[in-house]
Order: structure tokens, then sequence, then C-alpha cells
């Protein structure tokens, strides 16, 4: 009989385990990565938290979760974002990755996280966890020729164009500032935002008014006559979107198209004319509560309600709460009745502001009236929340 051990990878592990599970599951193998250059890479991980299933001391399954502050309806908590959940072919099928996961979730709430964040290989997979689907980024792909009508406009301002290493601080000071304004907006640590300057693999676009920055991007150029690759477009307002647009006209000549990454909210459809634009949707992540009483101090809207919540998989969040605005922040503490049930799936969907409490009947979500779906629309107002960081 084999013997299934759950728990934390030890430091002189990780790179052996990951270096197999994580390079068969998503690599071209063989051969697996030199050992030098995957341990260099795990070097910006050391803060990160790697749990693994081991059948008779062979690895079987294994998943590593990073700190990330997230911005929740304008307040800052922490989060594990989980990545690199693979399984070995031998273990498959075996409910080796849930059990596993399971545990990484009472890690979390060990170490005082709120939330947790992840990318899925498929979302039913997740959603029985505890997760809900976040709206789908955007991915824009078009020429720039129809923006040249943009270099005979007075834009009132410049793009200074830098290596991403040269201008890193500057960036990562813009960064903070979607940080703060940006619904579902998540960061790693700074060693782990390192590796991007450190990588120096982006040009940085820099667009200004007056020495005032009003929009950055992030981008690489793949060759002449191949793609203008946008990682990421940030712009203040109106003036900083189209002095970055004004940028993509310079390289009519230089390249065939643009792609650009961009938030849910975004429709770049509407930026300009004969753009012939082809927009397609690109992987969503996913969120969900991992300590309820933490959640505690998000700005929402006026309302009161009770509710009997169920989490299979963090059973700590189980019992009936109050959820409540006091001072325009959400409050929620024990009750003894409730007015309705909610599993956790819908709890998380209500701060994350992704899922109309109408729908939460047919999803086996919980059981709602009229009336408390309507508070809760008061108390939660649907939103699009962007994540930013991909792991």
């Amino acid at each position: 009989m084999s013997n299934i051990t759950i728990r934390q990878m030890q430091a002189d592990e990780i790179s052996e385990v990951t270096r197999l599970l994580t390079s068969y599951a998503f690599r071209s193998t063989p051969s697996l990565p030199e050992r030098a250059a995957w341990e260099k890479d795990l070097a910006y991980r050391d803060e990160a938290t790697y749990f693994a299933v081991f059948d008779d001391n062979q690895p079987r399954a294994s998943a590593v979760s990073s700190t990330i502050t997230q911005n929740i309806r304008g307040k800052f908590y922490q989060g594990g974002a989980i990545g690199a959940v693979t399984t070995h072919p031998a273990g498959r099928r075996q409910g080796y990755a849930r059990a596993m996961l399971t545990a990484l979730l009472a890690r979390m709430r060990e170490d005082g996280y709120a939330i947790s964040v992840l990318y899925p290989f498929r979302e039913s997979f997740y959603q029985r966890l505890g997760y809900t689907s976040f709206p789908q980024s955007k991915q824009a792909r078009f020429s720039p020729v129809a923006l040249q009508p943009l270099l005979k406009k007075d834009l009132d301002g410049d793009v200074e164009l830098m290596e991403l290493a040269q201008g890193f601080e500057l960036y990562q000071d813009y960064l903070s500032l979607q940080h703060q304004r940006i619904h579902g907006f998540g960061r790693f640590s700074p060693k782990i935002e390192s590796s991007l300057r450190d990588q120096n693999a982006y040009w940085l676009a820099v667009a200004r008014s007056h020495g005032e920055v009003k929009g950055m991007m992030l981008y690489k150029i793949k060759g002449y006559g191949d793609d203008f690759q946008v990682a990421h477009f940030w712009y203040h307002d109106i003036q900083g979107r189209y002095l970055l647009l004004e940028w993509f006209a310079r390289h009519i000549d230089h390249v065939k198209s643009i792609e650009v990454h961009l938030p849910p909210s975004e429709q770049p459809e509407t930026w300009w004319a004969d753009l012939n634009m082809n927009v397609a949707s690109v992987g969503a992540p996913m969120g969900r509560v991992v300590d309820i009483t933490r959640l505690n101090g998000m700005s929402i809207g006026p309302g009161s309600f009770t509710a009997h919540v169920h989490d299979e998989y963090c059973p700590w969040n189980s019992g009936t709460y109050r959820f409540e605005q006091s001072d325009g922040q959400l409050q929620i503490n024990p009750a003894t009745s409730a007015d309705c049930n909610l599993s956790i799936q819908a709890v998380s969907a209500l701060i994350y502001g992704t899922h109309e409490p109408a729908t939460f009947a047919i999803r086996d979500w919980g059981d709602p009236s009229e009336q408390i779906q309507a508070t809760m629309l008061s108390m939660f107002t649907p939103q699009q929340p962007y994540l930013y960081e991909t792991f």
C-alpha cells in the first residue's frame, strides 16, 4: 500500500521537484531545462510557499503560492497567488491536486491571507474549490497605418523611449497609482517584480505633457516587418492615450501590426476609425475568499443582510454572518439567524462584483430572495476587476 503525504517542500527539494513537474506540464520536453537556469528563475520566488504530494517519496503533484497584494473596492488585502499547479501523469485523476490545494488554502489562512487568486487550466475545476471567474482581458490587434493622421495633430506632449531597466523605478511608481485606483489590481512583492527589470525584455515608452506623466507602456518589437507587442498599456487621461497611439503611428514603416494587451473595461475598437481591429479575449483569472473575517474595510454601498455561508474547502468560513455597511465600509460579524444561504463562491462573487445575485440559485450558490438580491446589488455594485499580474 502506497504512503501518500501532502506537505510544504523544503528548500533543497524545490528545484528538483518543480524542474520535473512544471517543465513536463508547461514546456516542450524533453529535455528538461538546465539546472542552473532553473534555479536562477526560482531565486525570485524564495518568498513563495511550495507544496507537493508525494507517493512513497515520489513527487506526484506540486503548486506554488506567492504573496500578492490586491485592491478590492479600494482596500488592499494580502492574498496567495497560486501558480504552477501540476500533476505527474502517474498521479492524475486521483484527487491529489484538490487535496494539495486544500492544504495550501489552509496554509494561506495561517499566514493571515484574506483572498486567493489564480489562472485556471479549467474554470469548473477551480469553481468547485470556491473560486469565481473575473472578466476576460483583451488582446487587440491592428495595423498602425490608420493612425497616420495623428502625426499631424498637436497633442501638446511627447513620448520618451528608454530601456525598462533605465526607467524601472519610474514605471513602478506609475504602477502604484494603478494599484490604488483599479479594483482587482494585484501586485507581487518588490523582489518578484524586480525580475522584470533584470530581464530587461521590454522597451518603456513614457508619455508626458509639460513634464507631467500622462501614460506609459511596455513593449517589444519582434523584428522589422513583424509585430509590435505591448504587454501593458496605461494612460492617465485621453491625452496620454493619444500620445501613445501617435507613437504607434511612428512605426508605420517599421512593423506590420500592433498587438496590445488591455484590461476588460477597455474599448479599443472606438479609439480611431478604420483600424479594422481584431479584439480577442484572453484567459481570465479567478479569485476566492480565504478568510471571511479578514474582509472588513472595503468600500461598499448602503445595506445589510445576514447569510449562512458554506465553504467545503475552507471550513472555518462556514457559519452565519451579518454583512453590513458602517461609515461606508464593509463590516462582517457573526449572526444568530440568516436571511439566505450562500456558498463561498457567492461571497467571492459579491466582493469582486463579477456575478449577478439573481444567478446564485441557478448556479447552486445560494437562495437570496429578490429583496436580498437588491440589497446585495446596492452594497456590492457590479465591477470589472483587473488582476494585472500574470503567473
